[in-house]
Formats: structure tokens, sequence, C-alpha cells
């Protein structure tokens, strides 16, 4: 009877190790990148199953981090993409500055040039990948803030692509996107440059805000509108039909 109690329990112990282990599983290796102004970005790197297959640059949204794009970045690799998702600056564990101050971002302001330096940050990322990973094939995912963060670097980086935006908006702490978009609408002698607007009808903002974005570039073959549910924003709306669509979009550049 001992026997088979101990047995038992070491059966249970060992189930409970396992479903423990599978929900710690995490993607990616830490990596971190040092900004112009020193600010240490903290990040997930996971490399793409070969050269063929693009790394995309995941930017999460205000008040959040990386791990939200955790589940996504899960999809990406099934796929044979690679990413990398860092902590924007003042955010997560990006919060350390060259002369050892920390930095938050409740701190910032409404607006300001902490938030504007996100977009130079982005462009470490890609210096990063590219010179420390040799990553030459980059795409860019990002949510909300770091939507409008994406979009105002890829206007003018047009080797950036796919560029898909969730729930962007016209502006977020004083990151605008009236004219970055137009770097999306067809130009004449120019292939169309593919990006995917995604937004939920009762998320009042962002929707009207990518109404108007789309329709800057609905003549652009290579745009498409995506739509999410109810008033879910930025990375809330990738459920299984969302998340497959998106994948659909980029597995097409």
């Amino acid at each position: 009877m001992k026997k088979i109690f101990f047995l038992t329990a070491a059966l249970l112990l060992l189930a409970q190790f396992c479903f423990s282990s599978e929900q710690q599983k995490r993607f990616g290796e830490k990596i971190s990148f040092t900004t112009q102004d020193g600010v240490e970005i903290v990040g997930l790197y996971s490399k793409p199953s070969s050269r063929a297959r693009r790394t995309f640059v995941l930017l999460h949204g205000l008040g959040s981090n990386q791990e939200e794009w955790q589940a996504f970045a899960g999809s990406l690799i099934r796929q044979g993409y690679g990413f990398l998702s860092y902590d924007a600056r003042g955010h997560g564990q990006s919060i350390h500055a060259r002369n050892k101050s920390t930095i938050k971002y409740d701190q910032f302001g409404m607006q300001g040039s902490e938030w504007a330096k996100m977009i130079s940050d982005l462009g470490y990322a890609v210096k990063f990948l590219r010179q420390q990973k040799g990553i030459d094939k980059i795409g860019i995912i990002g949510a909300s803030l770091g939507a409008n963060i994406a979009l105002v670097y890829s206007s003018t980086n047009p080797d950036i692509r796919p560029l898909v935006l969730l729930s962007p908006g016209i502006s977020y702490a004083g990151i605008e996107t009236k004219d970055a978009i137009m770097a999306f609408a067809p130009e004449k002698g120019k292939k169309n440059r593919p990006i995917a607007i995604v937004s939920s009808p009762d998320d009042t903002y962002s929707y009207q805000s990518s109404i108007l974005m789309y329709k800057q570039v609905t003549s652009n073959d290579r745009a498409v509108f995506l739509q999410g549910s109810d008033s879910n924003h930025g990375v809330n709306m990738l459920d299984k039909r969302l998340t497959k669509e998106i994948i659909n979009f980029i597995n097409k550049y």
C-alpha cells in the first residue's frame, strides 16, 4: 500500500512539474542594447529558421511591456520567423540610464522628448539585428503607442517590410501618424509597401483613426484593413482568427 501511495504521489508531483514548466515556457533569449543617450533596452530575441524568413520587431503599448507579445511570438516561431521584442524606455526592465538614474514612463508627461526618443530606440533595435545578429530581412509589428512608433520609423526606412499596426491612433503621447502614413500611399514608379492596419469597431478613437489612415492608402494593393472584436485594443485583439489573418498577411511578403 505504501509503495502505491508513494508512486501515486510521485506521479502527481511529476505531472504538476511538467504543467508548471509548460506554463513558464518563454520564447526568446534575453538580450540588451544601449541607446545613444545611454538607456539600456532589455529584450528577447529568437532567430528565424532560415535567412529566407524575416525577423519581426514587436513593439508594445503604453504602460505595458514586451511580455504581452509572448503568445504571438510563439505563432511567429511556428511559422519559422524570428522576433525581437523589447521593453520600451521607461517600461519593464528598460529603466536604467547611463548616469545610473532610473527612468519611468509615468514621469515623461503627456508628450515630449522621452516619447519621441522611442522612435530612434527602434532604430537601435534594427541596428542591433543587422550588426549583432546578421539579420537583413526585417518587419515591424506595433501595438497602440508601439504602432505609432513603428509607422513613423518605417515611413523613412523603406527597406522595412511588412508593417502591421494594431490599434494605431492619429496621435499617442505626441507621436503623430498623419504625415507618416503617406509613405505607404502609392507612388508612381515605385513598388507599393505592404501594410496592415488593425482595429476593433468599439475601440472608438483607434478605429476612427485607423479608418482615416486606411483611406490614405486604400489604393495601395498591398494595404489591408483587418478588424478586431468588440472594443479590444492592441494585442488584446489577437484571438485565434485575427492571429491567423495577420500570419496570412505577412506570409505574402
